[in-house]
């Protein structure tokens, strides 16, 4: 049975698709970017049960799409400071489009040919636009946990490779290390290969919140010493909670030292390494054996496009190749590029398309220059929060992310848990009113407001806005007013 409608009814669903899609980005700076509804609404509105018989798409494009646009967070808006998340870019929403119309799966080079020959084109691209190796492997895979997993896994079959066969407890137990800055999905990765969290060793880290490598030296020699198998120091280069970057050179240095592999979780900051403000502080990445990243997170790519780079095609081969019979088919050469070799997945979608036409379409100085201005802004922000009297800065600001806290001006002083209620309580409030969105983050045990901007569509209007959006409600809440000054707008400007 024929699913397709004739191509003129198609036509129209396309039109008034785009007119969904225009009606969001025309309304953007009017639009919430956090919805108050309650959960059960929500819900209610998908109970239903499995449908026996279909509807007319223009109704369900009519009545349900506007519904789920107005009932989602939205990350594409310029007043969108929480998690790592880009605002995505129309590029990418044509290349959606075209990807889902052509439906290729690439995991055979003779089920799409072009596919398989861009991923691959994209791997060089992204490799050297971060500064990495002109001839490093990789995949395009979810995002970075993905990423990370994926590296991971590599590295644990160059360096244990008996381990495939007999499993990690056939040999001495596995240790990597990693700051206790590092992202939970590395605890995920470690767990998911069977090599056990109890061996991820969590290195404490320095007042930047970069990872301390005398210590981190010390629980290697102690491992070693006890008859385990050290394998992996993990750095960071920009971490989720504050933006700092590990000292990559010197671990890479003790990585060399102890003949372990050396990997580099960027998901957020690698693409960073390729403009001038922040480049000194990557120096060493290059020296990785494997680097995670995510082209969905500063380049603009839409969700998901997360990147895994190894230091050659050959050790992913091992890791990663199989034969099938009922797979090789009789036009099988060394020239045509088979993906089902070098990754897990057997069905691909074409992610490489967004990522491709991201580049061909803005050009990689434009996608720095994106970068570019979203560090200067936040690094501004971080010094208006220094020369306010309400609020306290909690970290360095080497990227994007702004750690800081509100602390009332007037009226008694508040101990320690005091401003960490009241900080948690400002953060429900924002959420609550939707006006802007950020969120909240431990440091030192402490709470804080934080603040990451990686989108290209914010000015230094919303990221001034935010900054006098949070006053407003922290003296809402204390009852207490703040410093004379001038009342701001939500564009940040004085009135």
């Amino acid at each position: 049975m024929n699913l397709d409608f004739d191509l003129q009814r198609f036509r129209r669903l396309l039109e008034l698709s785009s007119e969904q899609v225009l009606s969001l980005y025309g309304s953007l700076g009017e639009r919430k970017v956090t919805h108050a509804s309650s959960p059960q609404l929500i819900a209610d509105r998908f109970s239903g049960p499995l449908p026996a018989e279909g509807r007319e798409p223009e109704e369900l494009l009519a009545r349900d799409i506007p519904f789920i646009f107005g009932h989602s967070t939205l990350n594409i808006s310029p007043r969108f400071f929480a998690y790592v998340m880009s605002g995505g870019s129309q590029v990418g929403i044509l290349a959606e489009l075209l990807g889902a119309a052509l439906n290729v799966n690439h995991a055979k080079w003779h089920l799409a040919s072009a596919a398989a020959e861009i991923e691959r084109a994209v791997i060089r691209w992204l490799s050297e636009f971060i500064g990495y190796r002109a001839d490093a492997g990789g995949a395009l895979v979810s995002g970075g946990s993905e990423a990370n997993l994926y590296c991971l896994r590599v590295a644990r079959d160059e360096k244990a490779p008996g381990v495939r066969e007999d499993g990690c407890r056939s040999a001495r137990p596995l240790t990597l290390y990693a700051s206790t800055e590092t992202h939970s999905c590395i605890t995920k990765s470690v767990e998911m290969l069977g090599i056990g969290s109890r061996h991820l060793r969590k290195v404490p880290v320095d007042s930047r919140f970069r990872v301390d490598v005398r210590k981190l030296e010390e629980h290697i020699t102690q491992d070693l010493k006890a008859g385990l198998q050290p394998f992996c120091i993990i750095g960071n280069a920009g971490t989720v909670n504050s933006g700092a970057v590990d000292d990559l050179d010197t671990l890479a240095d003790v990585a060399s030292r102890y003949g372990l592999w050396f990997h580099v979780d960027g998901a957020y900051g690698a693409a960073a390494a390729a403009v001038d403000p922040t480049s000194e502080m990557f120096r060493g990445l290059e020296r990785a054996d494997s680097v995670a990243l995510d082209p969905h997170k500063w380049l603009q790519v839409p969700f998901e496009a997360g990147c895994a780079l190894v230091r050659d095609w050959a050790s992913i081969r091992r890791s990663f190749s199989y034969a099938a019979p009922y797979l090789r088919a009789k036009s099988d050469s060394a020239e045509k590029w088979d993906w089902m070799g070098h990754t897990f997945q057997l069905s691909r979608g074409f992610r490489a398309l967004k990522v491709w036409m991201q580049f061909q379409v803005y050009g990689s100085r434009k996608l720095k220059a994106v970068i570019e201005e979203n560090v200067s802004l936040m690094r501004r922000l971080g010094a208006e929060i220094d020369r306010a009297h309400d609020f306290e800065r909690m970290a360095p600001v080497p990227l994007s992310i702004v750690c800081f806290r509100y602390v009332p001006a007037h009226g008694p002083s508040l101990t320690d848990d005091e401003l960490d209620r009241l900080n948690d309580r400002l953060l429900e409030e924002c959420e609550r009113r939707g006006e802007f969105f950020l969120t909240g983050t431990k440091l030192n045990g402490r709470t804080a407001l934080r603040a990451c901007l990686i989108n290209h569509r914010t000015t230094e209007a919303e990221t001034l806005g935010l900054l006098a959006h949070l006053r407003t409600l922290g003296e809402e809440l204390t009852g207490a007013p703040g410093p004379e000054r001038g009342a701001v707008s939500r564009s940040g400007s004085a009135r």
